[in-house]
């Protein structure tokens, strides 16, 4: 039976969600790539390598290269699969649990596409600091590892997404204060990105280069107040 509205007109037809196509193209890539990696690298790594970490005697933690070689790419993976199935679990939690609808399912899957790609791109690196570091090879660990967060908080400040467009008076107010504090966390990030690649090229120091990421808890903070500085000073 056709259904149809008083008026005699079919209703609109709901949006149906749609995977990530783009988002898991690039994390499929970025697996393949983090494989390529380890096999390059493999008869270069010794039986047991170090993890990266420190056990609490000072000594390094030590597992074996198979992890090594394995972890971020089952991580990825593991991510990729996570993401992919959020606009939908997200539409069916909406419907099933009668929620109010915030975003389209459109929105969800362009916000999962751009996490995606950001997200693949930045382990890619990451896999690929880690195995050459742990090979020994002669590698700009920290200019690489730094110059990547700084591009993963330019990126994801230019896909921070808008407030939700609820249909009902639900949020509302949370939706005003982030149209306002949207723009300035964005702009925060993106200036926590862009020093954070200049120290990374400038400096050769680990630390200093890890330490600038330390910025954007209070470039964010600053952000997140900015809607109530604004309103205390009109008023």
């Amino acid at each position: 039976m056709r259904n149809t509205t008083g008026t005699g007109t079919r209703p609109a037809a709901e949006e149906r969600p749609r995977p990530p196509f783009v988002g898991m193209a690039v994390a499929a890539l970025a697996v393949a790539g983090m494989a390529a990696v380890s096999w390059a690298v493999w008869p270069d790594l010794a039986q047991m390598v170090h993890g990266g970490r420190y056990n609490l005697d000072g000594s390094p933690n030590m597992v074996p290269r198979w992890l090594l070689a394995v972890a971020m790419p089952f991580t990825s993976a593991l991510v990729a699969a996570i993401l992919g199935a959020v606009p939908t679990l997200t539409h069916h939690l909406q419907h099933s649990l009668k929620l109010p609808v915030g975003r389209s399912p459109g929105d969800t899957t362009r916000a999962m596409n751009a996490l995606m790609v950001l997200l693949s791109l930045f382990l890619l690196v990451t896999h690929a600091v880690v195995v050459f570091n742990g090979a020994g090879w002669d590698f700009p660990t920290a200019r690489v590892a730094g110059v990547a967060v700084g591009l993963l908080l330019i990126g994801v400040a230019l896909v921070v997404p808008g407030p939700a467009s609820a249909a009902s008076g639900l949020g509302t107010a949370v939706d005003r204060w982030w149209a306002d504090a949207r723009r300035p966390v964005a702009f925060g990030m993106a200036a926590v990105g862009a020093v954070q690649i200049a120290v990374a090229l400038m400096v050769e120091n680990a630390i200093l280069v890890g330490s600038t990421a330390l910025l954007l808890l209070p470039a964010m903070g600053l952000g997140m107040a900015f809607p109530l500085l604004k309103r205390r000073r009109r008023g």
